[in-house]
């Protein structure tokens, strides 16, 4: 960015750079292994999640109870967390503007690495692109098609994608570029 770039930061800038992309890292790993282990990363476990109707015990929307005997055959494996609609306003409206913020500040970093900037400006809008193609996937998913489901996991991969070429190419700039003077 005229003329600025990573390698040229002071120390202790280079080492907040550096601090900050590795704890957003740690951050989208947890994120990642918390979606893992409460919902599945599969298009079948995020379409069990967002059913309309409570995959496990036959509750429909808006049900206040659903207490009934059950067959042990009835329980949804798919589904290890159903997300009733408050649950998706929740999330949405939290990781709307987390992970927004969250890309704001890595495409801050990302705007001093040296690169064309048409390529740079593709990378740099990943993580956004993909955190409204993963929130809009649930809501698309939940109150248009089961079938969309395929957004939620899409979403959440090219933020990730987003995160790791930022993050890569940010390190190098910052550590491994050599300045020809």
């Amino acid at each position: 960015m005229n003329g600025m770039h990573l390698s040229r930061f002071p120390l202790s800038a280079k080492v907040f750079c550096s601090l900050f992309l590795l704890g957003i890292g740690c951050g989208s790993l947890a994120a990642f292994a918390q979606a893992a282990t409460s919902v599945g990363i599969s298009a079948s476990a995020v379409r069990a999640s967002l059913a309309p109707d409570l995959p496990m015990a036959g509750m429909r929307h808006g049900e206040a109870s659903a207490e009934r005997e059950m067959d042990l055959g009835e329980l949804s494996s798919a589904a290890k967390v159903w997300m009733r609609t408050p649950l998706l306003i929740q999330t949405s409206h939290t990781h709307l503007f987390g992970q927004t913020l969250i890309s704001g500040l890595l495409g801050l970093i990302f705007l001093f690495v040296p690169l064309r900037e048409a390529l740079k400006a593709a990378i740099v809008a990943l993580p956004f692109v993909g955190t409204l193609v993963d929130i809009g996937g649930m809501w698309a998913t939940r109150f248009v098609s089961p079938s969309l489901s395929f957004l939620v996991i899409t979403g959440g991969t090219l933020f990730a994608l987003g995160y790791v070429l930022i993050a890569a190419l940010s390190m190098h700039d910052l550590w491994l570029r050599k300045e020809t003077t």
